[in-house]
Formats: structure tokens, sequence, C-alpha cells
């Protein structure tokens, strides 16, 4: 009877190291349940890794040194205009294809103002299996003169939906080459070419070099937009800004200081 106590008291320290170990494990199991990045979901990753508002942000001002893109350019105005709006996008892009209204009719609004000018960059993102083919097409048409481009532009942003999953989409292209009036062969053949390829990845290298990574990502005189702010209303209150602060005139240099000292 006397040796029982110290049989229990033996006990007490492996009870312990056996709690110990059970929260040590228990521990890992909740750190790594909490660290585990969530499984996308397959209905919705696509327009997620499109959407400006949920992809790492491109720089705050494109820098100086940044390359040129793809020149000469397919812009909407002059090159001496005091503000430009810089578009990058993707044909396949959903998110692309909703902004495009807005950007249509910001156009629009602006169209023979001196003081502004529209230009397209192209980034096909590699999630889209048709992007890089649909740029060509567009970039083919504007080899044919600007309002060509920007003409095919607006044919496969406007009825994205008709083509994007459809296996004859290059049928359905050819249509609207056809409907814009384009010469079928010379486009067919810009289409395929290498010198319509270089274009495109120009444009890429500039949207890399800044830090764009998802479509559309537009910027006003070098500054980023925000997604949820590429609507008419927010883009037209910056380009008025600029155009305000551009148009300031110089401030006159104070000379009383200098006359007195005279």
């Amino acid at each position: 009877m006397a040796k029982q106590p110290q049989k229990k008291s033996s006990l007490v320290p492996l009870v312990i190291i056996g709690i110990v170990l059970a929260m040590t494990v228990g521990g890992i199991a909740m750190l790594y349940s909490t660290s585990k990045p969530p499984v996308a979901n397959n209905s919705t990753a696509s327009n997620r890794s499109t959407n400006a508002a949920n992809a790492p942000r491109p720089q705050a001002t494109v820098p100086a040194n940044a390359p040129a893109g793809a020149s000469p350019v397919y812009a909407i105005g002059q090159p001496t205009a005091a503000v430009t709006v810089e578009e990058f996008a993707d044909f396949q892009c959903p998110s692309c294809a909703s902004a495009h209204p807005e950007m249509k009719e910001l156009q629009g609004l602006y169209a023979g103002n001196k003081n502004v000018r529209f230009i397209f960059r192209h980034l096909p993102l590699s999630i889209h299996d048709k992007a890089m083919e649909a740029a060509a097409s567009v970039e083919a048409a504007g080899m044919q003169g600007q309002p060509k481009f920007w003409a095919m532009m607006d044919q496969l942003m406007t009825n994205q939906q008709a083509w994007a999953n459809a296996p004859n989409y290059k049928e359905i292209w050819r249509g609207y080459a056809e409907k814009i009036g384009l010469n079928m062969q010379q486009w067919e053949n810009d289409a395929s070419g290498m010198g319509t390829r270089g274009r495109i990845e120009l444009d890429m290298a500039r949207a890399n070099a800044i830090g764009v990574r998802s479509t559309p990502t537009v910027y006003i005189n070098n500054k980023p937009i925000a997604f949820a702010d590429m609507n008419v209303a927010t883009m037209r209150g910056v380009i008025d800004a600029e155009i305000a602060a551009a148009n300031q005139p110089a401030p006159v240099a104070n000379t009383s200081n200098s006359n007195t000292n005279r």
C-alpha cells in the first residue's frame, strides 16, 4: 500500500509530456489551416485574375525610362495634348468588355478636344486562349489605317460574348473585318505576320516594365486609375482637373527684392 502513491506520482511527468505534445500538434494544425491559401472557385477564378481591383497595383506613376511600347501608337487626339489617357486591355477579358462602353463614351465626350489624347495598348493575358490572336486581328486591321483599328477593336470588345468561347471564332472575326470594310487578304496576311506580333510584344514589354499585371489598367497622365474608378464621371473629373492644371498660367517671379537692392 505504501508504494501506490509513488506509482501515481511517477505518471505525472508522462501526463504532462502528453498534454504538451497534443497542444503542439494542435497548434501546428491550426497554423497550417489558417496560412493555407483558399481554393479558388473555378467559376470566378478567371474574372478575378483579370480584375484590376484584385490584382497587384501598377506603379504609382509611370517611370520616365519605361519602354515606349509600339510606335507609332494607335491614338485618338494630338501628340501635343496636355492629358494622355493610356489603356492596357485584353480582348478576351470580361472586365475589359465591361469597361469598354465607359472608355468609348469618354472618348466621345472629348472628341476634337486638343487637350486630350487616348492611347490603346495590347496586354493579352496567358489565361485567355484567344487573347493573342484577337490582339493580332485588331493590330492587322490597324495596318489599314487608324480608323480601322478602332472599328475592329470596338467589334471585338462589344461582341466578346459571341466569340470568346465559340469554336468558329476566326470566322466570326472575319465577319467583323468584312463589316468594317477591310481588305480581307491583307488583313489575314498581317494578322499572322511577325510585324503584328512584334508590335503587340512591345506593348507587353511596356506593361511589364510599369508593373501592369491585370486588365483593364488605365493611366491618366501616367497616374493609375483604380478599377472601381473606371467610369465616365470619375475619369472625366480627373481629366478636367489635369487640363485645368496644365492651363494655369506660370507664376510671375517676384522682383521687388531685387529692385530694392538696387
